[in-house]
């Protein structure tokens, strides 16, 4: 406690912190230089080591929240995010009976794994790549079956810590409150009270797992000798991003002349009388009684000379007039200077270029050309196989954490009748966008594919499009199954109607969808709430057969009338 052997290392794990966080966190402050990063810090001071101090001060007038960089960031993370939309998952949990099983699947339930890792695990990657997660147990257990919980303790948290050759966690001694700190090793939960800074021991537990109940968040080390400090995605992009965020406060100055012109005329003789540069002594009494006063002169505009200021923005620079015969030449008196183009074209497109190679470093060489029509077909699958390949890197060191929370939740919870698991995030990820999408789907049906093609295509541009929205996900899929002719317009089923193709039933149901769902779902219940107990096939063949009933229904009447 006095004198952590490991302070040094932490502390330089919690410096590399804060440049990640200084890219990556959507910051708003009406004063920006004014950050409680070092690393901002840092970042001004390098800036202020190469530019003038009056362009330094206008750098920092500039430069304002968020960051420019989180511009580029905020595409990585979205594009990293996709490894929890994997289209192959598979989560297993093996016991000695099958209620465990269903227990620990409601349990898991109950304290929102999924979503912890997929929301708090994932600012872990992008906050705090250091940290370490911690499955605890509550004070005093409410239930005689025990209910393990988990979180991250940051770096600046931990007192200290102590890993093998494996770089698996030995012990750990970090800050749980104010006055409080937890000692957990191999064998016991320890707390400690240190109020007065004394030493307590508050309370002592043995937990029997046999190994300690805490792992490093992420297993990609900086350095082989150095298992405290994790390379993130961004850290070899770091120096990068801080010429990209000095780049576009550059910008920002350039833009606030850019738009103005320089005005260059002959400088005009004013004749109004003590008028000097523009401006003029007004005379004013400075009474300090009713009767007493001082003559004080306070400069303010020369009238004749506002009358001539320039109509709009801009800046006028005067020269003096000529005074002789042979002085140059006084055909253009006036002469307007714009900025120049080159230069402020110059920084646009090295800010797109320093952008483009932060994201080709980080999330796969060419990550846009997978959209793009017009290359050729080796190149989209370079560029697909590529940003696959970093989404399944980034997946197993997720599954690795995930999969150490739920064995430890299980061994703490259930003891010798937990068996095993398997945690896999899948490796199928849909990484074209929605445009992209629509257009293959629109040529697979114009050349004849399959329908197994089309269904394929589909279904991704259902991913796609309702990413994030499940219910959205699950009901399109639903209706996509209940409808008869799903790749076919109105008009396209009346022609195979009429030729005979279909029959009326199915043409009906095709031709009145939406009216028949939207009663069935009067009648019953939203579509992705019933049958729920049951299998997905038998669900559908359920609906669809009122589907039939109501398209018989309809004939009926049509008949009669």
């Amino acid at each position: 406690m006095e004198k952590p052997p490991r302070k040094e290392l932490l502390q330089e794990a919690k410096n590399h912190e804060n440049r990640l966080v200084l890219h990556s966190e959507a910051v708003v402050k009406s004063v920006a230089f004014r950050s409680d990063n070092p690393a901002f810090n840092d970042f001004l001071n390098w800036v202020k080591s190469f530019l003038p101090f009056d362009k330094y001060q206008r750098f920092r007038q500039l430069i304002k929240t968020p960051y420019a960089s989180l511009k580029v960031t905020s595409e990585i993370w979205t594009e990293l995010e996709r490894i929890f939309d994997g289209q192959n998952s598979f989560f297993n949990y093996e016991f000695t009976t099958t209620e465990l099983q269903e227990d620990f699947m409601a349990y898991l339930k109950q304290i929102d794994d999924r979503n912890f890792f997929k929301t708090f695990g994932f600012d872990q990657l992008k906050y705090s790549i250091n940290s370490v997660l911690v499955v605890d147990l509550p004070a005093e257990p409410e239930d005689t079956r025990l209910e393990p919980f988990y979180y991250f303790v940051s770096v600046d948290s931990i007192i200290d810590i102590k890993t093998d050759m494996k770089g698996e966690v030995k012990h750990i001694i970090f800050k749980l409150g104010e006055n409080t700190i937890g000692a957990y090793c191999s064998e016991y939960y320890r707390v400690f009270d240190t109020t007065n800074d004394t030493l307590t021991l508050v309370s002592e537990s043995e937990h029997g797992l046999g190994y300690c109940p805490a792992s490093f968040f992420w297993d990609k080390d900086l350095r082989a000798d150095n298992c405290y400090l994790k390379k993130s995605p961004l850290t070899d992009c770091l120096a990068q991003l801080d010429r990209y965020l000095a780049l576009d406060t550059f910008k920002e100055h350039a833009d606030l002349y850019a738009p103005f012109p320089i005005v260059v005329s002959m400088e005009k003789l004013c004749n109004y009388e003590g008028c000097q540069d523009g401006w003029i002594n007004k005379e004013q009494r400075q009474y300090y009684n009713d009767t007493d006063y001082d003559i004080v002169y306070t400069p303010v505009k020369c009238p004749a000379c506002e009358e001539r200021e320039l109509i709009g923005a801009g800046t006028n620079f005067e020269y003096p007039a000529p005074q002789a015969t042979d002085s140059p030449d006084l055909s253009n008196p006036v002469e307007i200077v714009s900025a120049d183009v080159k230069p402020l074209e110059y920084i646009q497109a090295k800010l797109a270029d320093v952008s483009a190679s932060i994201k080709s470093a980080v999330i796969g060489t060419g990550s846009k050309m997978i959209n793009d029509q017009a290359i050729n077909e080796m190149q989209v699958m370079g560029s697909f196989e590529s940003r696959r390949n970093v989404l399944i890197t980034i997946k197993e060191s997720f599954e690795r954490i995930h999969k150490f929370a739920n064995d430890t939740v299980a061994k703490l919870r259930y003891a010798d009748s937990f068996v095993g698991s398997t945690v896999y995030y899948g490796d199928e990820f849909y990484l074209k966008n929605l445009e992209t999408l629509q257009e293959e789907y629109k040529m697979a049906k114009e050349n004849g594919e399959p329908d197994e093609e089309i269904d394929a295509i589909y279904r991704q541009i259902i991913q796609t499009k309702y990413k994030g929205n499940k219910d959205k996900i699950k009901r399109a899929w639903i209706l996509y199954n209940l409808n008869p002719m799903p790749h076919n317009s109105l008009e396209e089923a009346k022609e195979l109607f009429d030729a005979g193709v279909v029959d009326r039933e199915t043409f009906t149901i095709k031709a009145r969808f939406n009216n028949f769902i939207a009663r069935f779902e009067r009648e019953q219940t939203n579509v992705i709430f019933f049958g729920e107990d049951a299998n997905f096939d038998s669900r559908i063949d359920s609906i669809y057969s009122q589907l039939i009933i109501y398209a018989n229904e309809s004939e009926q009447l049509r008949t009669d009338a």
